[in-house]
């Protein structure tokens, strides 16, 4: 009788374990899923990507095209299991290598070419604006192609006298820290070319409400254009 007790209780104990062990892996967004990551792509040649995760392109995650971002995608920073790939292609784009801390939020930049990709990781994190301001960050994500656009400083909503920049010498595949900029009101964001003053180039920022940030992305301007192009992006927001 205790031995059958015994065999009774072992196995209710395997069947507990068992089933968390099923409910883990069944949960597509489980507690080791810790980190948020999306995905832009700021390639040349208009080429579309797809991003997959473990081996599946899920909804807003296929054919990408240039300036656009994928969904925020929930991973395990340790084992993200994610992979790059020209739209429709079941071959990952070489050199993504992903570093991911927990608990943390991050954009991919991907520049360069699909046989030359550049991937570049960007935190997200930032401190809430003051009160009645919002946040803006520019992404330098322009190529050689493009004249003069190298290494910016960045003035918001500059003056005649345009004094110090708010940002300095921004590189390719580099962001700006998050910029506090007025919310309630459109904004402007002007771009020079690090150490002088001539305007590179003035962005528009659409009023923000209060608390919120946005990073805008600087892309090369469209074939035979020499206005950079840009692509603004909300912040991703984490369950």
């Amino acid at each position: 009788m205790n031995s059958r007790r015994i065999t009774s209780a072992l196995l209710a104990l395997a069947t507990v374990a068992t089933l968390a062990a099923c409910s883990d892996d069944d949960d597509p967004v489980g507690p080791s899923n810790n980190t948020t990551v999306r995905f832009v792509n700021a390639t040349t040649g208009g080429t579309s990507l797809d991003i997959a995760q473990n081996g599946t392109v899920g909804t807003g995650n296929g054919n990408i095209g240039l300036g656009a971002s994928s969904s925020c995608i929930r991973v395990n920073n340790s084992d993200p299991k994610l992979a790059v790939r020209a739209a429709g292609s079941t071959t990952d784009l070489t050199g993504f290598t992903p570093s991911f801390t927990a608990n943390g939020t991050f954009t991919v930049l991907v520049t360069g070419t699909t046989t030359t990709p550049v991937f570049t990781t960007l935190d997200d994190q930032f401190a809430a604006p003051s009160a009645g301001n919002a946040a803006v960050r520019i992404v330098n994500a322009t190529s050689a192609a493009t004249t003069g656009a190298g290494n910016w400083d960045i003035y918001v909503n500059p003056t005649t006298t345009l004094g110090t920049p708010n940002a300095t010498a921004i590189g390719r595949t580099m962001a700006s820290a998050y910029l506090t900029v007025p919310a309630g009101q459109a904004n402007t964001i002007r771009l020079t070319n690090a150490g002088q003053t001539a305007t590179l180039q003035n962005i528009t920022v659409a009023s923000q409400t209060a608390g919120t940030v946005q990073t805008i992305v600087v892309t090369d301007g469209a074939t035979g254009s020499t206005t950079l192009q840009t692509f603004p992006l909300a912040a991703c927001t984490t369950p």
